[in-house]
């Protein structure tokens, strides 16, 4: 009876044996959600790294799409119109399927810095056939816009200066090298000589994911466009609307 009395009176766990219970089991869930908090936030980041290389992707298609469709209005108009800037530009397009069913329209594609939006906008000509720079609307008045991309930036090289959102290059003048690459890069605004011999233009800009300024999960987008081609082996290969 005693020995029962006495295992009777140590049944349970002691308040150290609680206290060192609690404090293992506090540790191991600060780890856990630890863990938790780094996978939410890492799987937060991959999602805004993708948002951003999608929407860029979807955009910079757009803009080199519409670019590479550039064409003369006629002889005495070349495709870049007079006055494009770091952050904008005007030229002819052609949609019309290489068929002529339609006649080119005049669009501005531009980057505004105060609203960090990219956007197309679209003049269409009163005339059917044979459009002159007088058959389009005023660049005030579109006939219609689209939004390419929301919420971009510009890009920075490897010092960190800021680059414009299109870069324009000439063919060079003469030169020892039978094969010349448009490498010239001419100054922006471009007056009506210049115009005439934009034959690449560089585009870029920084994407960054929708509704965030996230620097960390923000893409670079960059691409090139040869706008005309023009015959190297000429002692000045500039294009020529022919």
């Amino acid at each position: 009876m005693r020995l029962m009395s006495r295992l009777r009176d140590e049944r349970g766990i002691t308040l150290m044996e609680v206290l060192s219970a609690a404090t293992v089991g506090f540790v191991v869930l600060a780890g856990v959600f630890g863990l938790l908090e780094s996978s939410v936030r890492l799987n937060t980041g991959v999602l805004a790294k993708t948002d951003s290389m999608q929407r860029g992707r979807i955009a910079m298609d757009k803009l080199t799409q519409q670019l590479r469709s550039q064409v003369c209005l006629d002889l005495d108009n070349p495709a870049v119109l007079v006055g494009a800037t770091d952050n904008s530009m005007t030229f002819y397009a052609d949609f019309s399927k290489a068929d002529a069913s339609k006649p080119p329209e005049k669009r501005t594609v531009s980057y505004d810095p105060a609203t960090t939006n990219i956007v197309a906008r679209i003049y269409k000509p009163t005339v059917a056939t044979n459009p002159t720079p007088s058959d389009y609307p005023s660049l005030a008045t579109p006939t219609t816009s689209d939004l390419v991309f929301e919420h971009a930036g510009l890009a920075k090289d490897t010092f960190g200066v800021t680059l414009p959102f299109l870069t324009y290059y000439a063919y060079q003048t003469v030169g020892a090298t039978p094969h010349p690459e448009p490498t010239l890069r001419l100054p922006a605004p471009l007056d009506a000589a210049e115009a005439a011999r934009v034959a690449r233009i560089d585009i870029q800009f920084v994407a960054f994911p929708t509704r965030s300024n996230d620097v960390k999960n923000a893409v670079n987008m960059t691409d090139q466009i040869s706008v005309r081609h023009a015959d190297p082996n000429l002692t000045v290969p500039d294009p020529a609307c022919v």
